[in-house]
């Protein structure tokens, strides 16, 4: 075992002696120093252990030796102990204020001396085992999945960069993404999609190593999704084919598990792609076989697909694509709001009535690091297919609450509606990040409205009812949007605990000059008055559309005629200008 290295820095030569031979005899690695430079130099050359310093010393005293210790990143944690003849309070009260460890006063016993200096290293200790734990921890967190133990998604593309080096026509690498069908994770009583991973990752551990029908070497299983895992592992000419390999995955993922103490069926898509191109980008192959997992989801019975032209036919180097081909914005989509990408932009909408204004509606945009302001009708599809519209649409809630509290004003507040895809309300966390929008930024729960459309709220109709019910008892706003384009049955409207109905802006368009679009709005406006609810129309772009719409009973107005979606900043402007102009 290394000895516990020691510097001392002490003026006095017998003192200094003394205290040399006394710490070597108890088994430290010694080294003295007549003045506090000739110290700081040492420590910086090769830092101690600890430090044992006189106060009072020539060309740099204790004092002054300690705040350069503490001053550089490299010993800012260095124990250091001062000794002193003086026991001026004052002076222990400086030594402590910069950083002093302990302060013995001269003379002092062996006892005390050794005993001080045994608990400042014990206590470096167990700092320095502290940090490394917090260290390890860090790591875990950063390169594996919590729930599962799996690499992750950033792991996983540092392991797949390494195996793609080796990739050839005889060794080429595969990935393939399996996805869970969430609609199995809503039901009550269901198994919670945490446990479903990580029983199809063991399984696929299982089936690529030596308990399936075609073991692989160097395999790896990472979980890159809410809802899925994906298999990595380099082949081999002679062995099984990436097909051949697909289909006996499939297969052995939908033998029954044995979860809660009975056997269960997973429901599961699964898509795969290759490369023999060494050069071919990490990222570009997994985005390859996600993207084969969505074209799979849309294969009837068997749910299984290779990547197609799109994402660079199986076996064959992927074409050069641009930056903003279908395959690189589904992966960057990964790391928008790691990069803050990611923007919140919000409407207003006023009273038709007044022109008063109540409240905001919001909207999420993409300001791409190369590609500037992608439209949301580029990458909502692709976040709904990939599951990022899950963390997108939590980041968006905490903005939009967070916007609304800001806006508000005791005589003025201001609501803020946002819309929830249909892959949010599946997710089982979505309560809990309402909930916490709410209370990280202190707006009442009545002022953020959520907003569902039409053709979503038709959908697994019980489990949306119940979520309804829910948000209702927490006391938000519900919203059903783009009125009249879907499919809803009064019937089942009148179910919905609903507050606000919008008219979509197909009908807004031609309001003024198409007969069957007025009798459509003004039926609409007639039906939400006998269901009590709030009508809020989009699209208004004319002061004449407005003044029809306000003839009519719509109560809320929304459209570029009152202000187009902007940055935060900007509608806090916005809203303070016409505060102003009354």
């Amino acid at each position: 075992m290394t000895a516990e290295r020691i510097v001392i820095a002490e003026d006095e030569a017998d003192i200094r002696t003394n205290l040399s031979r006394l710490l070597r005899i108890e088994g430290f690695d010694v080294r003295a120093a007549e003045d506090g430079q000739a110290a700081l130099d040492m420590v910086r050359e090769q830092p101690p252990d600890l430090l044992l310093s006189d106060v009072m010393m020539p060309r740099m005293t204790g004092h002054e030796l300690l705040a350069a210790v503490r001053a550089d990143p490299r010993t800012a944690h260095l124990p250091v102990v001062l000794l002193t003849a003086r026991a001026d309070r004052s002076d222990v009260r400086e030594g402590m204020n910069i950083g002093a460890d302990d302060y013995l006063t001269k003379p002092f016993q062996r006892a005390e001396l050794l005993a001080s200096i045994r608990s400042r290293l014990d206590k470096a200790a167990s700092q320095r085992q502290a940090s490394q734990r917090l260290a390890e921890q860090a790591h875990r967190l950063t390169h594996f999945d919590p729930v599962t133990g799996l690499p992750n998604r950033g792991h996983l593309l540092l392991l797949l960069e390494q195996a793609l080096r080796g990739a050839s026509a005889d060794h080429p690498v595969a990935l393939w993404a399996v996805g869970m069908d969430r609609r199995m994770t809503v039901e009550p009583g269901a198994i919670a999609m945490d446990v479903w991973l990580r029983a199809l990752a063991q399984r696929l551990v299982q089936l690529s190593s030596g308990g399936g029908a075609h073991p692989l070497s160097q395999a790896v299983v990472a979980r890159v999704g809410d809802d899925r895992v994906v298999l990595m592992a380099p082949l081999r000419a002679d062995g099984a084919s990436g097909a051949e390999l697909a289909s006996a995955w499939q297969a052995g993922l939908t033998a029954p598990f044995e979860l809660r103490g009975q056997e269960q069926f997973a429901s599961i898509g699964l898509g795969w792609t290759l490369t023999t191109d060494a050069q071919t980008p990490a990222a570009r192959l997994l985005a390859q076989a996600e993207q084969a997992l969505v074209s799979a989801w849309q294969q009837p019975g068997t749910r299984l697909a290779q990547a197609d032209e799109a994402t660079a036919p199986a076996g064959q180097a992927p074409a050069p694509d641009p930056a903003n081909s279908k395959w690189a914005l589904h992966n960057d989509l990964h790391r928008a709001l790691e990069r803050q990408e990611m923007r919140a932009w919000f409407q207003p909408q006023v009273l038709a009535s007044s022109t008063a204004t109540i409240g905001f509606e919001a909207l999420i945009r993409w300001q791409h690091h190369q590609l500037g302001l992608v439209p949301p009708l580029r990458f909502i599809s692709l976040a709904e297919d990939n599951g990022q519209i899950v963390s997108l649409g939590a980041w968006m809630l905490e903005q939009a609450c967070r916007f609304a509290a800001q806006a508000s004003t005791p005589t003025a507040p201001m609501r803020v509606a946002v819309n929830l895809s249909a892959r949010q309300l599946h997710d089982p966390q979505l309560a809990a990040h309402v909930q916490w929008a709410l209370d990280a930024t202190g707006l009442p729960a009545d002022q953020l409205e959520l907003e569902i459309t039409e053709g979503t709220l038709m959908q697994d109709l019980q489990h949306t009812l119940n979520l309804l019910r829910g948000f209702k008892s927490m006391g938000v706003q519900l919203a059903i949007d783009d009125f009249g384009t879907g499919y809803s049955s009064l019937a089942y409207l009148k179910r919905f605990p609903l507050d606000v109905l919008k008219i979509d802006q197909a009908f807004v368009r031609n309001l003024c000059t198409d007969a069957d679009d007025q009798a459509i709005v003004g039926t609409v406006i007639a039906l939400a008055r006998s269901l009590k609810l709030t009508t809020v129309a989009e699209g208004v772009e004319t002061q004449a559309q407005h003044d029809v719409l306000r003839n009519m009973g719509c109560d809320v107005i929304q459209g570029y005629f009152w202000g187009k979606p902007m940055p935060a900043d900007q509608a806090i402007d916005w809203l303070a200008r016409r505060a102003a102009t009354g």
